[in-house]
């Protein structure tokens, strides 16, 4: 494995296809799980209570977001004699971030409740700042994602959703309120750090280290602006919505925001599963291109149908699932939907120049789109409102992949961004044709359930054949790795 060779032959590509179908049965098994306890929650709780946790947990996790600056990333492409000293010295630098986190999130407490002048923020936002220290303390993972043992890996890191859902919807059930979005979370990560020191194949101690810490730091300074406008985009999406118009308002752009973001599940899971490979390869140029496309094609074989079908039937999970009190977030959710998708095309990039030790290429991409996001989407919003917000984050995610196409090309000259995304809207292009020709010749107003149903049918099936036809090569050669 060690050798510049190895990677042309079967066995790591055998293994990353392996890691791959690992990662994807392990997290899409507990997505799903989240998302249903999402919907349940949103339905229960209604658009005032989301709002609040939208709020919160925004706060919270982009908190946590500036605090994870690729540290883990730093460890798997660092080479040591002694391995376990290196990883003391990583887990030290992690945990000083995550106690500064936690920190942050304890001083914005205050700043948010006077800033909506809601009192219940003060408790809920102070509920939650042990996260940064939490995911810290789940350092042990980080050696099994270097070795590429994601079965062991996959299964320290369910704890977490599996935990939270078995915790969160009893309490959801038994009228605990939005105090059960807390509590639950809280139990899956005490399970999942307890889990994770009992596997841990190192000792765990601290092992400060300046040398090592400024090593780390230096690495990981472009993926900490890359947070910093994540907080930014995050935060600014529901404060233009909530500061203006109230809870409910904000409880409509958290809806939208929180079903969204599993377009990017594929990604984060390729992402993952291909990082260390990338290591492995990070000299040869033609590998890394191979990688890129095929890497793309998988991605965005789940990213641009999840965004079709969300703009397509997202009006009718809330009509039909949520409720009547959520039709204000039907053009948020479309949008962001189409928005998110978009963006997902060449999205990982950015690992196969961190491999390389050159993170700052995506600080410059998140400074366009920080950017974009205040000249377009934050005007956009307060004068055309939901749809005027929906065509701003549309033209950031265009500014977004030019500035993306640029690096691409520069590190990976034979990768074709342009023509990966067109070979990926083939399928949905050809799904959607029948179902929107079913609902313009059943036209009538509101659509029945029997009809919603009858479409997704028609979509789900035109859609599964025609990604059969057109990457069927793709399809056959990853079966066979796994044989």
């Amino acid at each position: 494995m060690a050798s510049r060779r190895v990677p042309e032959s079967p066995g790591l590509r055998a293994r990353t296809a392996r890691g791959g179908v690992v990662n994807a049965a392990f997290l899409s098994g507990a997505e799903l799980l989240v998302l249903l306890q999402g919907l349940l929650a949103t339905a229960l709780l209604g658009p005032d209570a989301i709002g609040l946790y939208g709020i919160v947990t925004t706060t919270a996790m982009t908190i946590v977001a500036l605090r994870r600056v690729g540290i883990d990333e730093a460890f798997v492409q660092t080479s040591a004699d002694d391995e376990e000293a290196e990883f003391q010295r990583a887990l030290t630098v992690e945990l000083g971030l995550g106690v500064l986190g936690a920190l942050a999130v304890a001083a914005l407490a205050p700043v948010l409740a006077a800033a909506y002048d809601e009192d219940r923020l003060l408790g809920l936002t102070l509920a939650v700042t042990y996260l940064p220290v939490a995911f810290a303390l789940q350092a042990p993972q980080w050696v099994f994602f270097k070795r590429m043992e994601y079965v062991r890996l996959r299964l320290l890191q369910v704890i977490v959703p599996l935990g939270t859902v078995a915790v969160t919807v009893p309490l959801l059930l038994a009228g605990v309120g939005v105090w059960s979005l807390v509590i639950g979370p809280f139990v899956g990560n005490l399970a999942a750090i307890l889990a994770a020191w009992r596997s841990s194949p190192y000792t765990l101690r601290l092992r400060p280290d300046r040398a090592a810490a400024r090593r780390y730091l230096r690495f990981s300074w472009p993926v900490f602006v890359t947070a910093v406008v994540a907080l930014v985009v995050a935060q600014g999406q529901i404060a233009v919505f909530g500061l203006e118009d109230g809870l409910v308002a904000a409880g409509y752009i958290t809806l939208a925001a929180t079903l969204t973001r599993y377009a990017d599940r594929a990604d984060q899971i390729v992402a993952t599963t291909i990082y260390p490979a990338i290591v492995r390869v990070r000299d040869r140029v033609d590998v890394l291109e191979e990688l890129f496309e095929k890497a793309n094609r998988l991605t965005l074989m789940w990213a641009f149908p999840f965004g079709a079908g969300l703009a397509l039937f997202g009006a009718d999970l809330i009509v039909f699932v949520l409720g009547d009190d959520w039709r204000g977030a039907i053009v948020l959710l479309g949008g962001l939907a189409v928005a998110v998708a978009l963006q997902q095309v060449g999205y990982s990039w950015f690992a196969f120049y961190r491999a390389r030790g050159q993170s700052w290429p995506q600080a410059v991409e998140s400074g366009v789109l920080g950017a974009s996001f205040v000249l377009l989407a934050v005007p956009g919003a307060l004068v055309w409102g939901s749809w005027g917000f929906v065509g701003g984050r549309i033209g950031c995610t265009l500014c977004v992949l030019g500035a993306r196409s640029v690096y691409v090309r520069r590190l990976l000259p034979g990768a074709r961004m342009v023509r990966v995304a067109a070979r990926a809207c083939v399928p949905v292009a050809l799904a959607t044709v029948p179902a929107l020709a079913l609902r313009l010749a059943l036209w009538g107003g509101e659509r029945p359930l029997w009809q919603a149903v009858l479409e997704l049918a028609i979509w789900l099936g035109v859609l599964a054949w025609a990604t059969w036809r057109f990457e069927r090569t793709l399809l056959d050669e990853l079966r066979g790795y796994l044989k």
